[in-house]
């Protein structure tokens, strides 16, 4: 049973519950299912992405959060924390940083993508923030090289 039909089973018995309140959001229940994976500080990544895309150390926080939802949940993470943190390492000139989390978030799509297939899902890697961080990552190298001489 995939992931999504699991969700839909599970919420099935909320709606028919609570007819007068909300059904719980996909968010809630993805939180419910992988213990709270997917939360940074009690909320959604998503919902820290505007007011906190500033923040690396932040933003670093959602990264992790996505990781352990893709290996709890099954689901790809999403590519925008992973360029906030390499677009502010880089603003830092942590070079080091922006190659780490590039890097890592390149390898755990890629080893997602091979282990489960593209069909019948959205492939991250066509999007353009997966070319983004794929574009930045030799650049990021050779200034880390600079940095290092």
């Amino acid at each position: 049973m995939s992931f999504l039909s699991f969700l839909f089973k599970k919420m099935q018995p909320s709606i028919q519950k609570e007819k007068c309140s909300s059904p719980k959001t996909s968010g809630e229940l993805i939180a419910e299912v992988t213990g709270g994976a997917n939360l940074v500080d009690g909320k959604q990544t998503w919902e820290l992405a505007e007011d906190n895309k500033h923040d690396i150390e932040i933003m670093k926080r959602c990264c992790d959060a996505e990781l352990k939802t893709m290996d709890k949940a099954g689901l790809v993470p999403a590519p925008y924390y992973f360029e906030r943190v390499a677009i502010l390492s880089r603003k830092e000139k942590n070079y080091q940083q922006e190659i780490f989390y590039c890097e890592q978030y390149i390898e755990k799509v890629e080893a997602f993508y091979s282990k489960r297939g593209s069909d019948g899902m959205a492939d991250v890697r066509k999007g353009p923030r997966y070319q983004a961080i794929l574009k930045r990552l030799p650049k990021a190298k050779e200034l880390y090289a600079k940095q290092c001489t």
